[in-house]
């Protein structure tokens, strides 16, 4: 699915914009703090609910303005809209119909962005590695989201009950039996995406030169020791968890481990190397997703600044194959446009938007 119109109001320094975005490429070329960023931003709200640069709404609402309004329109013939206030309320709707949360959003618009924040996947934390393999289960087991939703409540539960110190054990063992339940399902459904996940990864990466890129290997770590199922594991770990207050085990614990014989590939690879790993995982993610008849919508951000001109062009090969749109920012049109118009169509024919003060205008197709 695509968008094929892009609405907003006091979005940052946009005071006001109408666009009809095209099929494949659209550049937004400006110079630096036009808001180019700030509608990547925008399409990013329509997906999950916020924006990609702060989980505050305030900071993202137009200074001297009490609230911002996204809308799109997919070529699915959904529209999809959200409101967020300075006071923090808000609302969500999907077709004119109040959405009751963010992830029917991201039902409706599944994203993948690439700015200078996607390369922490490597030396972040076991969150952002765990949200990109969750990402693609989503859109794959439609079923992951209320599992999710169901061991986040059960894991608040035992939490809540570690902290007290003298705990009822029929109490607590009511409630690491539901987090078991939902934390095996996580867990089987995790594997079963990541298998095909792997495969697509390790395909991208044998497409580049010989280097210690092609050679990386990634797993699976599922939060717990493989050889004792989630309840045992539980029961286990109970006295140590209520000394520390927290459950210490489980899906919650999840990582994806990327290595270079047998070494941690970000000790390994170079600044640029680790770049394209994390463009290919995400190329990856969106091919897997791509078969079940969804294809993703891509944001890319300054690509120039991170990725040199030969790279590019290989992220836009990838991207190209699985996704149904892509949005790309840049300051000079000719160096932004270069990667795609090698491509085939729809691909080699971006259309151009101009980037200045918060205004945005359409130029003619940067191939003519």
């Amino acid at each position: 699915m695509a968008l094929t119109r892009l609405a907003l109001s006091h979005f940052r320094n946009i005071s006001a914009a109408d666009l009809a975005l095209g099929p494949g490429v659209n550049l937004f070329c400006g110079p630096n703090g036009s808001g180019k960023t700030s509608l990547l931003e925008a399409v990013h709200m329509l997906a999950t609910g916020r924006s990609f640069r702060s989980r505050q709404h305030g900071s993202v609402i137009q200074q001297g303005r009490d609230e911002l309004t996204v809308f799109g329109q997919l070529d699915t013939g959904y529209g999809v809209g959200v409101e967020r206030r300075r006071d923090g309320a808000g609302r969500i709707r999907i077709n004119q119909a109040p959405a009751e949360s963010s992830s029917q959003l991201a039902s409706c618009l599944p994203l993948q962005v690439i700015n200078s924040d996607s390369f922490a996947a490597l030396d972040g934390g076991p969150g952002v590695r765990r949200r990109l393999l969750d990402w693609t289960v989503f859109h794959v087991e439609h079923s992951f989201a209320q599992v999710w939703k169901n061991y986040q409540i059960a894991l608040r539960q035992r939490n809540a009950l570690l902290r007290r110190g003298k705990i009822a054990a029929d109490l607590l063992t009511v409630w690491e039996q539901r987090l078991a339940d939902s934390g095996e399902r996580i867990d089987q459904l995790r594997r079963e995406v990541f298998t095909p996940l792997g495969a697509a990864l390790e395909a991208l990466l044998a497409e580049l030169p010989e280097s210690p890129l092609s050679r990386v290997e990634v797993s699976y770590r599922r939060g717990w020791r493989k050889e004792v199922d989630l309840l045992a594991a539980l029961t286990e770990s109970r006295d140590g968890d209520v000394s520390q207050g927290h459950t210490r085990i489980g899906p919650h614990r999840a990582d994806l481990r990327f290595s270079v014989d047998g070494e941690a590939a970000d000790s390994i690879l170079s600044r640029g190397q680790q770049k394209m790993l994390v463009c290919a995982l995400r190329a990856a993610m969106a091919e897997v997703v791509c078969r079940q008849g969804e294809k993703p919508v891509f944001l890319v951000d300054d690509l120039p600044s991170e990725l040199d001109e030969k790279n590019q062009q290989q992220l836009a090969r990838w991207v190209s194959r699985c996704a149904s749109q892509v949005l790309v920012t840049g300051i000079e049109v000719e160096a932004t446009s270069r990667p795609w118009l090698r491509l085939a169509s729809p691909w080699n024919s971006p259309k151009v938007f101009h980037v200045e003060h918060g205004s945005i205008s359409a130029e003619m197709s940067a191939a003519e």
